[in-house]
């Protein structure tokens, strides 16, 4: 089996061990050559205000440089960095598949939190998947508003991209995702006119490679990059 090329794309205003079990993971592959960089603004304590077009220009870069060595790329994004994925895909024909985690087509959900607040009070947190307000509060911090505005712009002009997208796409959902809600996927695979895949997961949130099934859903991530048999029988699915 000849080498997958995969390029990592996180999320807005994420930090490096957010995704490390994932990278590890592939790492352990023999058949992938995994890459991934730091957007413009993230990797230090406060995010760094930037422009949306830049978001988009360093992942174009990265994409452009792995095409000097690569024919084919598949590319991984999670939450915003699943709009800059679909953005890559809709322009180069060499991205071979796509995994978008939690689409942030979207952003906050409400109805999760309302359930997280109730379960709280009721003394009734899964210990599997936490409260739902780990972090939050933290990030609210240290997240400049007009960064977020950024975001909402980058996401506003990226729609008209998505039925550009002829690539095979995985969308990945945790089904407790307390920061976007699964609406978001569900508009995302309707908007897709490509082959495309939907797997929603169980007692997983937002921030799926710190879950308790982050080695499961790398492997479930590997087995969709390599051509598992499996996403040649279900296009939905629950895991």
């Amino acid at each position: 089996m000849s080498k997958k090329a995969v390029l990592f794309i996180h999320g807005f205003s994420a930090m490096e061990e957010d995704n490390r079990v994932f990278i590890e993971e592939m790492q352990k592959h023999k058949h992938i050559d995994i890459h991934t960089f730091i957007l413009p603004g993230h990797g230090t304590k406060r995010m760094k205000k930037v422009k949306y077009q830049e978001w988009w220009s360093a992942a174009e870069k990265e994409l452009q440089q792995m095409l000097k060595t690569y024919i084919k790329v598949t590319v991984v994004g999670h939450s915003m960095g699943t709009i800059l994925a679909v953005n890559l895909a809709a322009k180069y024909s060499q991205v071979e598949k796509l995994v978008l985690i939690a689409p942030a087509y979207d952003y906050g959900n409400h109805e999760q939190n309302a359930k997280d607040i109730k379960t709280y009070f009721k003394r009734e947190v899964n210990p599997n998947i936490g409260t739902g307000f780990e972090g939050i509060f933290h990030k609210l911090l240290t997240v400049p508003i007009p960064s977020f505005l950024e975001y909402r712009k980058l996401v506003k002009h990226s729609r008209q991209n998505i039925d550009k997208v002829k690539c095979p796409t995985l969308i990945l959902h945790g089904m407790q995702d307390n920061i976007v809600p699964i609406h978001s996927s569900f508009y995302l695979y309707s908007a897709l006119t490509c082959e495309k895949y939907l797997t929603l997961i169980e007692n997983v949130r937002h921030q799926v490679f710190k879950s308790s099934r982050a080695k499961q859903i790398s492997n479930y991530i590997y087995e969709y990059i390599i051509g598992g048999i499996h996403f040649r029988m279900k296009k939905k699915d629950i895991l």
